[in-house]
């Protein structure tokens, strides 16, 4: 049999204690070890799996369904907690491997093996990938346990249990298996080292300011385009890269406030973490023509930072510095940093770009080094609720540290925002709690883009079109590189049928987020509002020759075949989705416009069931029902969402919305729209 690649679903089993109890007693050990086999054998091939391995005590499966691996994984420790009971350790991951017929290898193997050897006797535990395919699946109940870092995996993988009936839940100080040192337990040793990146950034700012204002070939300036590296982690230990990670963001969000200066965001510029592309692939992939890299180095108290920066169309290295001083000196380096920003960019900045550069966040170590693990959280939560939730603790306990820090009030408020996005909670209750800690971020620094961008956010879905538009404007005046505000200006733009504006502000978003799945899904999203269905399904297409497996894309360009009319095709590209692949509501929709009722009454009904537990957006229902041509439940359900605080995503577009056609004449839709500004 030749040697294959796929996706599956990768399960290690593993019996604790079972050299010790060999030594002990070789027939008992033996005895356990049969019957452990034999469950195995048979609960494996129940569903639907493959037994890869025996290996002594433990083993090696593979399955086509992650559904079916948990399923069987649950059913296991069924048979293992009879008496006499069978002290047992599962672990899965999801993952691509290559397997021939008496083997499997890839890294997901790897990271399989590591997930099971954190887990204790009774436990089911599994990774991240693992959990996203379960999100919708009312049977399979999970926790999250903690993040960990693997020995050889190159990511922090966050790690669930099963939790349904009498499973055992390991307590996150038990995750004893192959793990690097913990995030946050290195973090806190750099609470010191902390305070001097503040000074520090400022230097690098410095010199790369006055070089890109002040370019030296007269006859040849170039568009100021930066892209920052991850900085490299130059230690020689395992200590996480953490601290070197958040010495560029800090980079980032420094030049971010600079008017004539173009900085690619983070998200896009963590693509490159360890990459081995040339500087020259990075610039022509981010469309940027300067390069900014350097690396870091701790050693007792003592920190090195170097900084290079590159003109990437020829390589050549145009300013570098380094900066090595004792972390004790903070406040010493800080004043000597301020002199020189004094003397130098006088020239080149505006009053209000040397205040807010010079800014500092933060004079409390402990404050910054719960903001940098929450905006890790934050980040990587990507709609995740247990991560949000981290996120959201952590921005508030460095407010406990610092009550003036205004970045982590802003932390808070965009943190609220999350959830409103990705449809986790209310958007009426997330919307009252946003107000209080964006407001305080803006008594305390009125100076700040981030405050007006989190305020710009908060209108926005308050449908409060006017005064969204002020803030979000205030917001890339102070925060030129703001993300953010560029996209919730693009959607204003395009609720209000201005596709010039619209496509302007969303390729400004892209300019300066070219990665961003994300913000590509927004405007392919837009377009279908505007009716401009093919642009929609065009730009998807060519997104989707990048990240083929994203399923946001996959979503959208579905979102607007339904627009066209092309349901059949809507359908299989969203059950081609590795998540909610057979129970999304615009696949219930679709299923009802092509007469599928049996299919769209399923997800209908798996969709009322899932919010009674847990909040499900009442338009997303809405939807369905109108698939179904059930009119007066639609509208029942939009009402319901009205009340709730709506989406203004989905509710400034409900007059454009083609899914609604068929209710533009009925006098209760007719009063609803007439509540949305």
């Amino acid at each position: 049999m030749p040697s294959q690649r796929q996706l599956a679903a990768i399960m290690f089993t593993d019996i604790e204690g079972y050299t010790s109890l060999m030594q002990q007693d070789e027939v008992e050990a033996v005895l356990i070890r049969t019957r452990h086999r034999t469950a195995f054998e048979i609960t494996t091939e129940a569903y639907n799996g493959k037994i890869i391995q025996y290996f002594g005590d433990g083993t090696l499966s593979v399955f086509k369904s992650t559904m079916e691996a948990v399923e069987c994984a649950i059913e296991l420790q069924k048979a293992f907690s009879e008496e006499p009971k069978i002290p047992v350790r599962i672990g899965i991951h999801v993952g691509d491997i290559i397997q021939s017929q008496d083997d499997i290898i890839g890294d997901a193997v790897n990271v399989a093996s590591r997930v099971e050897s954190l887990g204790v006797a009774g436990s089911i535990l599994i990774s991240d990938k693992v959990n996203d395919q379960l999100r919708n699946k009312n049977s399979i109940k999970t926790q999250f346990i903690d993040a960990v870092e693997f020995k050889n995996v190159n990511r922090v993988i966050p790690i669930f249990a099963i939790i349904n009936g009498n499973l055992v839940v390991p307590k996150k100080e038990d995750l004893l298996g192959k793990t690097k040192p913990k995030d946050f337990e290195e973090y806190k040793k750099y609470r010191k080292k902390s305070l001097y990146v503040l000074g520090v950034l400022s230097v690098i700012i410095l010199g790369l300011v006055y070089f890109m204002m002040h370019n030296i070939d007269d006859n040849h300036i170039k568009e100021a385009t930066l892209a920052v590296l991850p900085f490299a982690n130059m230690n020689n230990d395992d200590q996480p890269d953490i601290f070197a990670d958040g010495i560029t963001e800090d980079i980032i969000t420094h030049l971010s406030k600079i008017q004539n200066l173009q900085v690619i965001s983070r998200a896009s510029a963590m693509h490159y973490k360890n990459s081995k592309k040339t500087l020259q692939e990075i610039a022509k992939e981010l469309d940027v023509n300067y390069i900014l890299e350097g690396s870091v180095r701790v050693n007792n108290n003592q920190v090195r930072i170097n900084a290079n920066l590159v003109d990437a169309a020829n390589n050549k290295n145009l300013w570098a510095d380094n900066y090595d001083n004792p972390l004790i000196e903070i406040f010493k380096i800080q004043s000597n940093v301020s002199r020189d920003i004094a003397s130098a960019l006088q020239i080149t900045l505006s009053e209000g770009e040397v205040l807010r550069i010079d800014n500092e966040p933060t004079k409390n170590a402990e404050a910054y080094t719960a903001f940098k693990e929450a905006q890790m959280y934050f980040h990587r939560g990507g709609g995740k609720v247990e991560e949000l939730k981290k996120a959201e603790n952590l921005f508030k306990k460095a407010i406990e540290y610092d009550p003036e820090f205004c970045r982590a009030y802003v932390g808070v408020a965009e943190t609220y925002m999350e959830y409103i996005f990705w449809g986790r909670e209310s958007p009426k209750k997330m919307l009252e709690l946003a107000s209080t800690p964006a407001l305080t971020a803006l008594a305390i620094n009125a100076n700040d883009g981030g405050t007006f961008g989190a305020l710009g956010a908060i209108s926005y879905y308050k449908y409060e079109k006017e005064t969204a538009i002020r803030y979000l404007k205030k917001a890339i005046e102070l925060n030129p590189s703001y993300v953010g505000a560029y996209n919730k200006l693009a959607w204003i733009y395009a609720f209000e049928g201005n596709i010039e504006l619209m496509e302007k502000n969303f390729n400004q978003v892209l300019k300066l987020d070219p990665l961003s799945t994300k913000y590509i899904g927004d405007m392919g999203q837009a377009y279908y509002y505007l009716n401009e269905f093919q642009k929609g399904i065009d730009l998807m297409n060519k997104s989707l020759i990048k990240f083929p497996n994203d399923n946001m894309l996959k979503w959208i360009k579905a979102s607007n075949l339904s627009g066209l009319g092309r349901y059949e095709e809507a359908i299989e590209i969203l059950a081609s989705r590795s998540v909610a692949s057979n129970t999304n509501w615009l696949l219930g929709y679709c299923y009802g416009m092509i007469g599928a009722f049996d299919k769209a009454k399923a997800i209908l009904e798996y969709q009322l069931n899932k919010n009674k537990l847990v909040y499900v957006p009442a338009y997303m229902i809405a939807t369905i029902y109108i698939g179904l041509d059930d009119r007066e439940n639609a509208i029942k359900y939009l009402e319901k969402d009205y009340e709730f605080g709506g989406q203004g995503l989905f509710f400034w577009g409900l007059k454009q919305d083609v899914k609604f056609k068929s209710l533009h004449n009925d006098p209760r839709f007719i009063a609803l729209l007439n509540r949305v500004p």
